[in-house]
């Protein structure tokens, strides 16, 4: 089979069209995996966007036994500039892939690369048919309270095991993810114009408190949105002071039944907008997860 018809794909459905017509899946699969050493190192985007289109391939007929599955991604930086990289289902950037790109005309190249050809390509292509990945993904805020660290180093090994054990495989593809966000309350910040607390209540504000503050509510969760053909819910647990300086055990404990609300509150937003998803099995490995998390963390 030429590798011309994976190229010329259009859509993912030609694609697996092409795959379906191969005579011999393992002659064909060696051949992507050949494409993929060779444009592993890309140094155009013409070579960018054929990376995706084999990684899309090797997604739909296996990536068999010598190769980590990854996802080849196009994105924007906070600045508005692009990046690509190759990632792993656990979101490890694999060694070398991600790079930088400058706009050439209507076109772009790599930051200090050594290919300037124009090739007349003026999009990127980002895969499409990505990797199943932990959809309960912990997000912290910048700043946050000293108290909190143990904490916060706690919640990063959390989401490091998330990222490893949850089985999304099983849940199904309607829904990708819900963003948990993390803010704490950071009245020790080293620059004083940053220093202010969260409250939940105006009523806990206490009389004649002159740090800045804000009142914000312990959950605030938005609607469901689909972005770039993903759906995804965002909810942000606001931490008070008190809050921060809770013992760690306490803490932990606190987060756990903080993850089983927002489960209940995803599950009841999936089943309002009649999404098929196995929210029971995803509950079942997240109690898992946080049961060995809290007693590791406790057997310490």
């Amino acid at each position: 089979m030429k590798l011309s018809s994976i190229y010329e794909s259009e859509t993912l459905e030609q694609l697996a069209e092409a795959i379906q017509t191969a005579p011999v899946k393992d002659e064909l699969r060696e051949l992507l995996i050949a494409e993929y050493h060779r444009l592993f190192h890309y140094a155009n985007i013409k070579q960018w966007n054929e990376l995706v289109r084999v990684c899309e391939a090797l997604a739909i007929i296996g990536w068999g036994s010598s190769l980590t599955p990854v996802e080849a991604v196009a994105d924007k930086w906070i600045n508005g500039s692009y990046y690509t990289e190759l990632r792993t289902r656990t979101f490890e950037q694999l060694k070398d892939s991600c790079k930088g790109w400058s706009k050439q005309q209507d076109s772009f190249i790599i930051h200090d690369g050594s290919d300037s050809t124009h090739y007349g390509i003026t999009e990127f292509a980002s895969q499409r048919n990505l990797l199943p990945k932990n959809p309960l993904r912990l997000v912290r805020s910048g700043n946050y309270q000293r108290s909190a660290q143990p904490f916060i180093d706690s919640l990063s090994e959390l989401r490091r095991e998330l990222d490893e054990h949850m089985r999304q495989e099983l849940y199904g593809a309607a829904f990708s993810y819900v963003g948990i966000h993390c803010h704490f309350s950071h009245h020790d910040d080293a620059e004083r114009t940053l220093q202010y607390e969260y409250f939940h209540e105006q009523n806990d504000v206490p009389d004649g408190f002159e740090q800045g503050y804000y009142i914000k509510p312990k959950f605030a969760a938005r609607k469901l949105t689909s972005r770039k053909g993903e759906l995804k819910l965002e909810v942000t647990r606001h931490y008070t002071r008190a809050e921060g300086e809770l013992p760690l055990s306490e803490q932990q404990q606190q987060f756990k039944t903080d993850m089983l609300v927002i489960v209940d509150l995803l599950t009841e937003k999936l089943r309002k907008k009649k999404v098929s998803y196995r929210m029971d099995l995803l509950r079942e490995d997240l109690l898992n997860i946080l049961e060995k998390w809290t007693t590791k963390e406790n057997a310490i």
